[in-house]
């Protein structure tokens, strides 16, 4: 399992104070206004789940949509709470469905504890830098922003890479294997094959970022908004003519995912070009 959360062994072997910090954090009004409300006996039933392999649960046969409900209504508080600035945690918890363990890294999920289908992950903070607290919205917020921003900046340097094709610099931005990531991949290979470049002598093409705000964050994932300006003035190397502009501003939404402790754009949805001809294959 990443560092980023504990292994059920280690999880076991911190009970006492895992259950402290869960006891402390539902003594918290602004967190748990009834803390026996029934999500809140999920969270602690679910602790009981990983603390005790006898535990049984009278959630056990809770409903899949009643389960879910639980879930958000304790994600969506506890995400709240630890994304405000104040007092340092110890510990980070969080429900995750069991069919999605295996994008946290445990390496064995048919063996990790579930209740109604979802699973208490444990992240210390502790562990991982003494005195660091949870970041506060804010600083979250403008790192999604520079996330988006500078995968704006890398789809553009590898569109004026070409005819070379590098892809190196997407990497560090774009999640491997996601939407956005393969549909620029797509393109500079269709764009290499024609021979179609933007870096030709006096070549006026450019972009710009005019407006980026992030409209949701969870746990893992974000959903960012932007105003942007491209003009990609495409040149036919072979027959040495300009053949497409694409010259656009336009609202374009960016979904980000959180793994292996690290923000990366994984689709990036946008209209299509107004300048393009109906039914032909989208060209940036």
């Amino acid at each position: 399992m990443p560092v980023e959360y504990l292994t059920l062994s280690e999880i076991r072997a911190r009970a006492d104070a895992i259950a402290k910090a869960l006891e402390s954090l539902l003594s918290i009004r602004t967190v748990a206004w009834k803390p026996n409300a029934k999500q809140w006996i999920f969270l602690r039933e679910s602790l009981y789940c990983l603390l005790s392999p006898a535990h049984v649960s009278l959630f056990c046969d809770l409903t899949a949509v009643h389960a879910a409900q639980l879930k958000f209504e304790i994600e969506d508080t506890l995400r709240k709470y630890y994304l405000r600035p104040g007092k340092p945690v110890d510990y980070v918890l969080s429900l995750v469905h069991q069919s999605k363990l295996s994008n946290y890294g445990v390496e064995t999920p048919e063996q990790y504890p579930s209740l109604a289908g979802y699973c208490l992950l444990i992240r210390s903070i502790t562990d991982e830098q003494i005195g660091v607290k949870v970041n506060s919205a804010s600083d979250i917020k403008v790192y999604l922003e520079r996330v988006v921003t500078e995968s704006v900046d890398a789809e553009y340097r590898a569109y004026a890479a070409l005819p070379e094709i590098c892809t190196s610099e997407l990497n560090n931005w774009f999640c491997p294997d996601g939407p956005a990531i393969n549909e620029i991949t797509n393109l500079l290979v269709r764009h290499q094959k024609k021979g179609w470049i933007i870096s030709n002598p006096l070549n006026p093409s450019t972009k710009r970022l005019l407006n980026v705000k992030v409209k949701t964050i969870t746990n893992h994932e974000a959903i960012v908004a932007t105003m942007e300006y491209w003009y990609l003035r495409w040149w036919d190397s072979v027959n040495d003519i300009y053949v497409y502009p694409y010259r656009e501003t336009n609202r374009q939404t960016y979904i980000l995912r959180h793994e292996n402790a690290v923000w990366r754009v994984f689709e990036n949805i946008r209209p299509l070009p107004r300048t393009s001809i109906p039914y032909r294959w989208h060209i940036r």
